[in-house]
Order: structure tokens, then C-alpha cells, then sequence
């Protein structure tokens, strides 16, 4: 419960922050949606072939490169970010590539819906949905949590003292772990469609 009460209260007491994070993310989900309807009808066509869970619905990779991708993937975002919270200056920075990460998410979503298909993959895309929901709120929190060590003497060491940034990083792996077990189970019953 302490934990939760620490993330309201770095909310709370960057209300201004937050709710501009929160209407960049909005921004950037409608630009991804916009942008994988012209990529879909345009000259340029988006290959989800080097997605990961794509991939691995294919048959084309394993179980193990699915968490090894989907956990590199997260992780090299959640670095950039804590990394680039560190000084005051590096901030937008990292806020340039947590949108990166909304915008692209939005992308393969929509993507995923336009080429697949709506009815084969509404399984998929309900479990893609509530993952990537659930990552971009975890990353809005690590910054929101994060932006408050900035410029503080020892930045790392100070962020990995704190209860809520270790056990918001815990969940944000626990998150794509999850994603993948239920992924693998709901193939193996071949719930999920992709051709």
C-alpha cells in the first residue's frame, strides 16, 4: 500500500507533469493509428514479420526468443528513460522516446488489426491492448517518479533505494513475462489466429 501511495503522491505533486504525459500519449496513439491506416493503403507497408510475437505466432521462433525479444525490447526503453532522467536538461529526451514507444505500440496495434483481421486476431489484439495499456503506464510512472532524483547526487543509486522505482521496474517485467506465458498458452490451444 505504501507503494501506491508513493506513485499518487509523485502524481500528485507533478499533477501538471503528469497530465501533459498523459495527453502526449493520447496524441501519439491517434498519430500511430493515422499513420498505420496511410501506411496500409499507401506505398510504404508496414512488415510485422520482425515483431516478435508476430514471429512467434508464426512458428518462426521459439518460446524463449519470444521472452528474451519482448523483454530486450522493454528493457531498452526503460533504460533510455531512467537514464535520460537524470539531469533536468535530458529530460524532454526522455520523454521524446517514451513517446516513441506509445507512437510505435499504436503502430503494430492497428497494424496488427489491418492485416490480420478484426475477427482472427480479436483474442490477440484484446491481450496486445491491456499490454500495451499497461506498459505505457508503467513507463509514464517511472518518469513521473524518476524527474523527481533529478540532479540528485548519486541518480542511480538514489532511484534503486526507492521502494516504488524497484517495484514499478519488478512489474513492468512481470508484465511482458506474463504477456508471453499467456501468449504461448492461449497458441497452444490455438485460440489465436495468425496467418
Amino acid at each position: 500500500m505504501n507503494i501506491i501511495h508513493s506513485v499518487f503522491d509523485a502524481i500528485r505533486a507533478r499533477k501538471g507533469f503528469f497530465i501533459l504525459l498523459l495527453i502526449s500519449s493520447v496524441v501519439m496513439i491517434v498519430l500511430g493509428v493515422i499513420s498505420a491506416i496511410n501506411f496500409d493503403g499507401g506505398v510504404l507497408v508496414i512488415d510485422l514479420d520482425n515483431i516478435t510475437f508476430i514471429k512467434f505466432l508464426k512458428d518462426d521462433c521459439g518460446f524463449a526468443f519470444l521472452i528474451f525479444g519482448s523483454l530486450i525490447n522493454i528493457i531498452i526503453f526503460y533504460v533510455i528513460i531512467l537514464a535520460c532522467c537524470c539531469k533536468r536538461y535530458l529530460i524532454p529526451l526522455s520523454i521524446i522516446f517514451y513517446l516513441y514507444f506509445v507512437y510505435s505500440q499504436a503502430v503494430i496495434f492497428t497494424s496488427t488489426l489491418l492485416i490480420y483481421g478484426f475477427f482472427n486476431t480479436i483474442i490477440l489484439l484484446i491481450l496486445l491492448l491491456i499490454y500495451i495499456i499497461l506498459n505505457i503506464l508503467l513507463l509514464m510512472l517511472l518518469i513521473c517518479l524518476c524527474v523527481e532524483n533529478s540532479n540528485c547526487h548519486n541518480y542511480f543509486s538514489t532511484c534503486f533505494r526507492r521502494q516504488d522505482i524497484i517495484h514499478l521496474s519488478l512489474v513492468l517485467l512481470f508484465v511482458s513475462i506474463a504477456f508471453c506465458i499467456i501468449l504461448s498458452i492461449l497458441k497452444s490451444f490455438v485460440i489465436l489466429l495468425i496467418y
